[in-house]
């Protein structure tokens, strides 16, 4: 706070010097200053205008291009999605002619015999985690 106002103080003591020290009347100067300001103000109202219509040009290029992308990511994703289902089709074919299927039986007792592969190692690891932590205790 105390920055912001030794600025406003700073600007305003530099005013009011330069407006003493001016080489021209202070008519003049305040004939200048306000040509400035309201040429200023000007600038700012067109640009206020323009910028209303400058949005919405923005906006529909890019309603147009997010129109143009949806119709293109449609257009492909049936094309990946129709070759898929065709190849997956003929895999089918090409299986249920040369090999009998598996039961789901076979596939469940496969699929159990892994999780319990995989739950030993991680009692394997957590035990060995903790042979570690015990032994890092006991060195310090």
């Amino acid at each position: 706070m105390g920055k912001i106002k030794s600025f406003f103080i700073g600007a305003s003591l530099g005013t009011i010097a330069a407006l003493l020290l001016a080489p021209k009347t202070g008519e003049q100067t305040r004939a200048l200053v306000a040509e400035k300001a309201t040429a200023v103000a000007g600038e700012a109202k067109d640009f206020g205008a323009d910028v209303p219509g400058a949005v919405q040009g923005a906006v529909k290029t890019i309603q147009d291009k997010g129109s143009d992308f949806v119709k293109t990511a449609s257009t492909k994703g049936q094309e990946i999605a129709s070759d898929a289902s065709s190849k997956v089709k003929s895999a089918a074919d090409q299986v249920t002619g040369s090999a009998p299927a598996q039961p789901d039986d076979d596939l469940r007792e496969k699929i159990e015999a892994a999780r319990k592969r995989i739950a030993a190692q991680v009692m394997e690891n957590a035990e060995a985690s903790k042979a570690v932590e015990v032994e890092a205790e006991a060195a310090e």
